[in-house]
């Protein structure tokens, strides 16, 4: 019985290889520019996925929980105030220079605390209130971070693990710390003297000029840490780490102006009645928290949006990946028999 004929070999000389045994072709990596950042259907795609998300609802949430972390954290204060004659100067100076007439009522009630209440009581006040405020803070900022790293899918809803939970309460308290520091700063009074001496000279118009740039450059290095943070801290573990640049200085800037309007806003108040200043600044207060939380959920999908439409190119030392083997690497070479 004689062996089947084999067939014969493919030539070796060069043939093109099929269009199925080629790798699929990856698209070219977009190099990044500065107008990128401005490209139309960037910002259309965002507006899409802001509505798709339903981002004007949900940062009204977090504004109505910072809203309410904000007015527990007022009975720590005052609380605070109660035990502490230092805390208590800071804060009447504190609404002399900002809202005078609402120095008198709450130096009464500091007053009528301290002389009424049992200091057992007051410190309970003061416990509880820290307690409620910090809880509430910590869901505000877990909430934020759900929101931002949620792509509508099933994952982002699962109950999170203890090393999440952890990290969530420290990036709270980093960030507590951080917004507390650069609205300090931008509510900072600069010296009479420095003021004064901007309508005289030059010279002092030039430092004037130069106090008012150091104090916004350093707020907005502030807050952009802290948004910046709160970026990486949302990104899933799962995923590539993405940067988070591009929607950290839109956020910054969009912080920026709010801060900016709020803080000549503040400065006309002694010229108005209190009603008028007590209203506008609370309604003025509310829209640019709103405002500011918004733009903070519309960074984090920024950032998403800018690294999908604009891949960067890592590193031009990186050699593309080879083709596969062809097929005839992988054929067994027949010997004949003799």
């Amino acid at each position: 019985m004689s062996l089947p004929p084999s067939r014969p070999h493919p030539p070796a000389s060069a043939q093109p290889q099929s269009q199925f045994l080629l790798p699929p072709a990856s698209p070219p990596a977009v190099k990044r520019t500065a107008g990128s950042y401005f490209h139309y259907a960037l910002w259309k795609t965002l507006m899409q996925q802001a509505a798709r998300h339903r981002y004007w609802l949900k940062g009204g949430a977090i504004a109505y929980g910072i809203t309410g972390c904000l007015l527990i954290s007022s009975f720590m204060g005052v609380a605070a105030a109660s035990l502490w004659p230092a805390i208590a100067q800071v804060l009447i100076d504190s609404l002399q220079r900002w809202l005078p007439d609402l120095n008198a009522p709450i130096s009464a009630v500091v007053t009528q605390m301290r002389t009424d209440w049992r200091l057992d009581h007051r410190w309970w006040l003061f416990l509880g209130s820290t307690t409620l405020s910090l809880a509430l803070w910590l869901k505000v900022v877990g909430l934020t971070q759900q929101i931002i790293r949620s792509d509508g899918d099933l994952a982002s809803h699962l109950i999170p693990t203890l090393r999440q939970r952890l990290i969530t309460a420290l990036v709270a308290v980093i960030t507590a710390a951080l917004t507390l520091l650069a609205t300090g700063v931008v509510l900072l009074t600069l010296p009479a003297g420095l003021q004064s001496g901007a309508a005289v000279s030059i010279l002092g118009l030039l430092r004037y000029l130069l106090a008012q740039g150091l104090r916004w450059s350093l707020a907005a290095s502030t807050i952009a840490l802290c948004y910046g943070l709160l970026y990486r801290s949302s990104q899933k573990s799962s995923a590539r780490t993405l940067p988070v640049l591009p929607g950290t200085v839109f956020a910054t800037l969009l912080w920026l102006l709010v801060s900016i309007f709020l803080k000549r806003h503040l400065n006309t108040l002694a010229n108005h009645h209190w009603l008028f200043s007590t209203g506008s600044t609370l309604t003025l207060g509310l829209l640019g928290l709103y405002g500011c939380t918004l733009g903070l959920l519309l960074g984090g999908q920024y950032n998403k949006l800018v690294n999908r439409y604009f891949p960067t190119v890592r590193s031009r030392s990186v050699h593309p990946p080879q083709p596969p083997p062809s097929f005839d690497s992988f054929t067994i070479q027949k010997r004949r028999y003799r």
